[in-house]
């Protein structure tokens, strides 16, 4: 449905008519451009109006007559579904009447006259299309419910509140929205299990389903959790831990060592003779004497990793699998803390920048696992959620 359709231009007319005018859109056959910028005009400059009010009086002249003619052709068809044209024509042309109606009469000063612009008393005939153009969409609507196919109900929906927006109140549309949307959701089930080799505690599974599932939904796409009753689902979806891996505790010592030279102190410039050189002025010449420092940095690292992965499973509700997404998560522990011996000022920016920290308990292999859970629900959430299409017919 286009009821819209006029204002849109008229926005769009308001944003160029400092650019182009109406006659600009009168020659290019866009008549409501061209009454919605000429109205424009009229209301920013009403004393130098006359290009506007004559481009206007055309304009007008043929949109009413171009919209008359189709809506009689369409009448004398007889097709139903050309009431939803047949209103959208008398809509349009019931608003750009409004618009005008304000400024009637328009004087002509360059022609002594009032302009001929003869409105039309379409309300009537808006309110006869309005109905059969509800009418119409409302029973299409409901031979699509009857169906009782979860597209064609998604397709009854979208005609229920078309009849909505052209007749609010129209019989029991809001019921018959309801029912459509309803009946064209697909419910999701989305389970947790570990098929590992090690042994996960429950918390760790609970964790992975404590969720809101409202961040999944989509349009027509319902998700569960934790269902007991798995056969009155549209899909499964399952996610399976299938790897957990751990490595060892490690804990690499490295060293190396700062060098800088700074200045200490000066020695006197001596001649061939071991005598003191004198500058022009007669003074001792010296220049600045330079010593190494050094600092050795000591730098501790504790690592420990592991790789926890799984597969996405996606299912009919019969229980054939069609898709399946692997995913993989690195779970690490690292810690690292440097001290040093020597000259402090010896140190780089960047060795100045660890030395410090303390030594950390490492985490045991069931912590470490626990710690994931997160990242595997963000996982499985971003896989489901990107292949939203795949449960969606």
């Amino acid at each position: 449905m286009k009821a819209f359709h006029f204002l849109q231009i008229l926005l769009l007319a308001f944003v160029l008519h400092s650019c182009v005018g109406a006659n600009y859109y009168l020659k290019q056959g866009n008549y409501e451009a061209a009454i919605s910028s000429a109205i424009s005009k009229l209301r920013k400059n009403p004393k130098k109006a006359d290009k506007q009010i004559l481009a206007l009086e055309q304009a007008w002249k043929i949109k009413s007559s171009e919209s008359l003619n189709e809506i009689e052709k369409l009448k004398i068809q007889g097709n139903p579904e050309s009431w939803l044209r047949i209103h959208q024509l008398y809509n349009e042309l019931d608003k750009i009447q409004s618009a005008i109606e304000v400024y009637l009469p328009l004087f002509i000063k360059k022609e002594f006259r009032n302009a001929d612009i003869e409105l039309i008393d379409v309300k009537q005939e808006l309110a006869d299309a309005k109905l059969k153009a509800a009418s119409y969409l409302y029973a299409q609507g409901e031979l699509k419910l009857a169906k009782n196919s979860k597209q064609s109900a998604r397709e009854a929906y979208y005609n229920f509140c078309d009849v909505r927006a052209i007749f609010g109140n129209f019989k029991d549309v809001d019921t018959k929205i309801d029912e459509a949307y309803a009946l064209g959701q697909n419910h999701i089930l989305i389970g947790y299990s570990n098929h590992s080799l090690m042994i996960i505690p429950e918390e760790f599974m609970n964790n992975l389903a404590r969720f809101d599932e409202n961040l999944l939904n989509g349009n027509w796409t319902n998700y569960h959790l934790n269902a007991s009753d798995r056969s009155s689902y549209d899909y499964l979806i399952e996610v399976h831990i299938n790897l957990v891996e751990i490595g060892p505790e490690q804990i690499s010592n490295t060293s190396y060592q700062d060098k800088k030279k700074i200045q200490d102190g000066f020695t006197y410039v001596l001649d061939d003779k071991g005598n003191v050189e004198k500058d022009s002025l007669g003074n001792d010449i010296k220049v600045p004497a330079f010593k190494e420092i050094t600092a050795t940095v000591f730098r501790t690292e504790q690592t420990k990793v592991g790789i926890l992965g799984g597969i996405v499973e996606f299912k009919r509700g019969s229980g054939q699998v069609f898709q399946s997404v692997p995913f993989q998560e690195n779970l690490v522990f690292k810690n690292f803390y440097a001290t040093f011996q020597g000259d402090r000022n010896a140190l780089s920016k960047e060795s100045k920048n660890i030395i410090g920290g303390n030594p950390l308990t490492f985490p045991s292999n069931l912590q470490m696992v626990m710690d994931a859970s997160e990242l595997i629900k963000k996982k499985s959430y971003a896989i489901i959620s990107n292949n939203e299409a795949l449960v969606l017919n």
